[in-house]
């Protein structure tokens, strides 16, 4: 039976449907993105030609995880929050490569590195410049990538993020693939969802001010027929005001559809206060708000909102509690680790399962030839595309980057998903 060879680079890392305490992991920065094109499926006519040669018999991957080591007190019993979030997802990536061995194919070589800022990283990758891996995962750090990004394009080597989705990362970089859908694939689902459920007239998005306006990521004129209308409402109006704001917008007839475009923690309590006035002014009418998962990581307030009312928010990691799936796996990392699965584990084990089983069946050019999931994942799935930042942009033009254009509408109720198709 073939082996791989798990190569850990740092001390100490074996770790001795309810809503999870942390639910997305994706970092979304917050700079001015363009709306960008996704085709429908991945073109391989884009696949550039080779300069570099790597071994046939066997994969090489390249993990760099910010375990902080030096941060943790090596005589100490317990690892820190900040650490053992990627001990978990460590663990869970373990897991899947114990129960891909066991299926034979290609050895894999895993090379688990600590390491998180960019110097770090650059250290890291100059070990590789002669005979660099087949493929890359991490790092967390959004310079530390950027440098990563363009190191792999010029080593021709993939990358996979599982942290950061961003348009700003790199451009023309077809090794590089976001395994979380950015923000302006979360409007287009918000927008695509709400459109198919209700008529345009009955949605409106909700701004702060016109500066800042999201209406272009939900308006595409050559797409839809007929335009969302935005409404501008300052915090200080829904914060502090004595009008009512909300109440005046809401159809008389009929539900109203609310877009909340908005998923930073600096927008934490904006959302707040207009769910606060939406249940305080919508008297017995129907209303749907419609947000992002980052609204899961914000305060206890907001995530009571959802569990009563109609909110719906697009996601890309969710599991089910309920799930044979789930159940086995918790009982089996239990029995290894001697504790209980994050969220962070599942999303290291489904990672990595996607990625061995893409690299024995696909080759480490995976992205350009398929973008189908695998089966057997536990809380996400894999529909990879390219993606273009100039709208008018062709197959023929270069790819800037690979996205995963998983995503999907839930509700919560009672702290557990469900899905609205």
């Amino acid at each position: 039976m073939q082996q791989h060879q798990n190569k850990v680079n740092h001390p100490n890392t074996t770790a001795t449907h309810q809503l999870p305490s942390k639910v997305d992991t994706a970092v979304w920065k917050k700079y001015e993105e363009k709306p960008v094109k996704t085709p429908d499926k991945a073109d391989a006519t884009t696949k550039p030609e080779r300069k570099y040669t790597k071994p046939d018999d066997h994969f090489e991957i390249l993990c760099m995880l910010p375990f902080k080591t030096a941060s943790n007190d090596s005589l100490g019993s317990k690892i820190n929050s900040s650490s053992l979030r990627f001990v978990q997802y460590y663990a869970g990536m373990s897991m899947a490569m114990d129960e891909l061995n066991n299926e034979g194919g290609k050895k894999i070589n895993f090379n688990v590195k600590d390491a998180e800022s960019v110097t770090e990283i650059a250290e890291v990758l100059s070990l590789f410049n002669n005979s660099p891996p087949h493929l890359i995962i991490g790092p967390q750090k959004a310079e530390a990538l950027k440098y990563a990004a363009d190191w792999a394009k010029s080593h021709e080597t993939s990358l996979l993020s599982p942290w950061v989705s961003s348009s700003t990362i790199t451009e023309n970089n077809p090794y590089y693939i976001q395994t979380k859908a950015g923000i302006s694939s979360h409007y287009a689902k918000l927008n695509e969802h709400a459109r198919a459920h209700y008529p345009a007239e009955s949605i409106m998005i909700i701004s702060r001010s016109p500066e800042e306006s999201r209406s272009r990521y939900f308006n595409d004129n050559i797409k839809f027929r007929d335009s969302i209308e935005e409404k501008f409402i300052k915090e200080s109006d829904l914060a502090t005001g004595v009008d009512p704001v909300v109440g005046p917008l809401l159809k008389a007839t009929g539900p109203t559809v609310f877009i909340l475009p908005y998923f930073s923690s600096k927008d934490e309590n904006y959302i707040y206060h207009f769910l606060r006035r939406m249940v305080s002014e919508k008297n017995n009418k129907e209303v749907i708000v419609y947000g992002t998962s980052k609204w899961l990581e914000m305060k206890s307030e907001i995530i009571d909102f959802m569990n009563i009312y109609n909110i719906r928010i697009s996601i890309s990691n969710f599991f089910d509690q309920d799930n044979s799936a789930i159940r086995s796996f918790k009982k089996k990392y239990f029995d290894t680790y001697r504790e209980f699965p994050s969220q962070d584990a599942m999303e290291g084990y489904d990672l990595v399962k996607y990625a061995i089983k893409s690299l024995r069946q696909y080759g480490p050019d995976f992205q350009w030839k398929s973008n189908s999931s695998c089966n057997g994942l536990l809380e996400t799935s894999f529909e990879f595309q390219p993606v273009y930042k100039n709208k008018s942009a062709d197959r023929k033009s270069g790819v800037d980057y690979y996205e995963n254009s998983f995503l999907r509408v839930v509700e919560i109720k009672s702290n557990r998903y469900r899905i609205i198709d």
